[in-house]
């Protein structure tokens, strides 16, 4: 694995008149571009789903109360589960709500999906804001929810691990060195476009690493006609 400092002098690499070594002048502002490399990297990453999503957690529902706070530098929300309460095990995936419409029918042969603000139970929907999540139904006591995801990284330091594939460290270092280059009235839009080209190939890769058949399906849904 890369470290803080291994990515420092491959910046020396890239720009002969940068001093990276420990105690040299320009380590505090490389170390910045990294971070804000890293950053714009993860930001790109988020928007892939399932891929680096390696965090787990949890969170805890509170009776009579519709959200629990989002938790902190989770950055993609990939599956929600409920835990059995004695076993700690996935009981089922809650459902996230999103901007469709339903149907009638269906709300009326299967009551136990259809909810209001007066109904509490245990959750088995959600919906977010990336502030707070709320719950379907309202919670109608302490529940322990599952999360997987995306969290952002610590921080780069020069004696720290690198916290991602050593294959993801030239995009962050040639980005962080296009960094330092940037004058203050330079336009934006030419290291936007930068970080396209440096980071584009790298999460293309992270997001085909099963290329030798195709994709498996998760059939959650059983269809009666």
């Amino acid at each position: 694995m890369a470290t803080g400092q291994s990515m420092l002098d491959t910046m020396e690499v890239m720009d002969r008149g940068l001093q990276l070594q420990s105690g040299e002048t320009g380590v505090t502002f490389a170390l910045r571009a990294l971070n804000a490399s890293q950053d714009h990297f993860e930001s790109m990453m988020a928007l892939q789903p399932n891929v680096m999503g390696s965090s787990v957690g949890t969170v805890t529902t509170s009776a009579d109360t519709e959200a629990t706070a989002f938790p902190a530098g989770l950055i993609r929300l990939d599956r929600v589960q409920f835990l059995d309460p004695n076993t700690s095990r996935p009981l089922w995936d809650l459902e996230r709500v999103g901007p469709v419409g339903d149907h009638y029918d269906s709300r009326v042969i299967a009551p136990y999906v259809q909810f209001n603000s007066t109904t509490t139970g245990r959750p088995m929907r959600y919906w977010t804001n990336a502030t707070n999540i709320y719950w379907d139904p309202l919670p109608n006591a302490t529940h322990t929810i599952r999360y997987y995801g995306m969290k952002v990284a610590d921080d780069i330091t020069a004696g720290g691990t690198f916290a991602y594939p050593d294959m993801v460290m030239l995009p962050i270092v040639t980005f962080a060195v296009k960094l330092l280059r940037v004058g203050k009235d330079d336009d934006a839009e030419p290291i936007t476009q930068v970080a396209m080209q440096v980071f584009g190939p790298v999460i293309q890769t992270m997001t085909r690493f099963n290329r030798d058949r195709p994709p498996g399906y998760d059939y959650r849904y059983v269809h009666t006609e």
